[in-house]
């Protein structure tokens, strides 16, 4: 799913990150770059279940693509809180909100379909939004 690019010491702290590539904070000398594949999201590939496809189908119909938005986005302060909660190692809980507080001051944006805007704000793309297949790769498949 995953796969190391590159491993950056200190004097190399401008690495040109490319899409769906990101950070991981070793120490303060030395950054790992991880990048996912493209195909995560290449829902012509997936096996869909007929019965649970077509309840999905049917409630996405019923909302608006503001009710979408707004139920898919999460402001830092709760990833925060969610994260004390589920991840009991304190060392890899660290990790990852620095990497959350990296992405959100720097303007990397996280791996699509997954937005985050200057204020932390974190959110999924438009486009996942409007392709009922993407949401539904994204939400049942990939979870």
């Amino acid at each position: 799913m995953a796969r190391l690019v590159a491993v950056c010491k200190d004097n190399e702290e401008d690495y040109p990150f490319l899409a769906r590539q990101f950070p991981l904070y070793i120490d303060d000398s030395l950054t790992m770059v991880m990048e996912f594949y493209d195909d995560v999201m290449d829902v012509d590939k997936q096996v869909i279940s007929s019965s649970h496809w077509k309840q999905f189908t049917e409630g996405h119909s019923k909302l608006k693509q503001q009710d979408l938005t707004a139920a898919l986005s999460v402001v830092s302060r709760e990833v925060c809180k969610a994260l004390s909660q589920l991840v009991p190692c304190v060392g890899c809980r660290r990790s990852v909100e620095r990497l959350f507080s990296h992405l959100v001051e720097s303007g990397t944006p996280p791996f699509e379909p997954l937005t985050l805007n200057p204020m932390g704000m974190l959110s999924v793309s438009k486009a996942c939004l409007a392709d009922v297949k993407k949401l539904y790769s994204l939400l049942y498949i990939q979870g």
